[in-house]
Parts: structure tokens; C-alpha cells; sequence
């Protein structure tokens, strides 16, 4: 449990920050005359947050081969587009430009989850390929070579 918030938290600040690239991207794209006041920096931290409900409220229980990690993913983020589309449409008369926003958000959406998979998974292979050489120093250490 303990690790699972940890990889959330980490995951957190790693959404946080692809989601301002998004809005700048986005905002730069279609409302680059748009100016917003201080209030907006809580959008991030808001979306943020709600794109972490699928890994929060539906851990890995288990060891999950690579094909049902993927589809995980996928649904996961899927769920993630679905929140955060409902979050910033709901109450907003569907137009053809807001249609066009929600699918460019919803195709953010997935990048953004592809790449904290990408950086978490660079994180986690740094942290494994050290503890494994830990791991190594400290078995030479107590059977030093020639004597096994």
C-alpha cells in the first residue's frame, strides 16, 4: 500500500507537469489571444489528480503479463479522457470547435499517459539496474570471488 502511493504520488508530478506542456500546446493552438489569471494554475494540479482515479481506485493486484498491462493502460486511460473531458465540457454546448478540443484533449490524454509509462519506466529500470548492482558489491563482499 505504502508503494503504491509513493508510485502515485511520483506519477502525480509527472502528470502535473505533461499536462501544462498539453495546455500550452493546446492554448497556444486554439486561443493563442487568450490571457487567464493566477486562478488557472489549479487546473493542473486538478487535472492532474483526476487523471490518477483509475490507478488509484483500481490497483494492480497482481502480476499481469505484458498484454493485460497494456489493455490495463489503455482502459485506463481511456477512463482518464472520459473524467477530464466530462470535467471541462459538462455544462457546455457541444459546437463543432469544442468537439474538435475534446478529441485533441482526449488524444493529450493518451500521450500524456504513454509518456509517464515511458518515464516511469526509465525511473524503475535506473532503480532496479542499481539495487541489483548493490546487490552484486555486497554478495563479492561477503564470498569473495575464487572461493565459491
Amino acid at each position: 500500500m505504502k508503494e503504491h502511493f509513493k508510485e502515485n504520488f511520483r506519477n502525480y508530478f509527472i502528470v502535473v507537469t505533461l499536462i501544462n506542456l498539453l495546455m500550452l500546446v493546446t492554448g497556444k493552438i486554439f486561443a493563442p489571444e487568450q490571457r487567464f489569471g493566477y486562478e488557472v494554475f489549479i487546473y493542473p494540479l486538478v487535472y492532474g489528480a483526476l487523471g490518477l482515479i483509475p490507478s488509484i481506485f483500481f490497483p494492480e493486484k497482481k502480476e499481469c503479463s505484458m498484454k493485460e498491462y497494456v489493455i490495463r493502460q489503455m482502459i485506463g486511460a481511456i477512463m482518464t479522457a472520459i473524467i477530464i473531458d466530462g470535467v471541462i465540457f459538462t455544462g457546455k454546448e457541444m459546437t463543432k470547435e469544442y468537439i474538435v478540443i475534446a478529441l485533441v484533449n482526449a488524444v493529450g490524454v493518451f500521450v500524456i499517459y504513454a509518456l509517464v509509462n515511458l518515464i516511469t519506466w526509465v525511473l524503475d529500470s535506473k532503480t532496479a539496474r542499481e539495487l541489483n548492482e548493490e546487490l552484486t558489491a555486497y554478495q563479492e563482499k561477503l564470498i569473495p570471488r575464487g572461493r565459491g
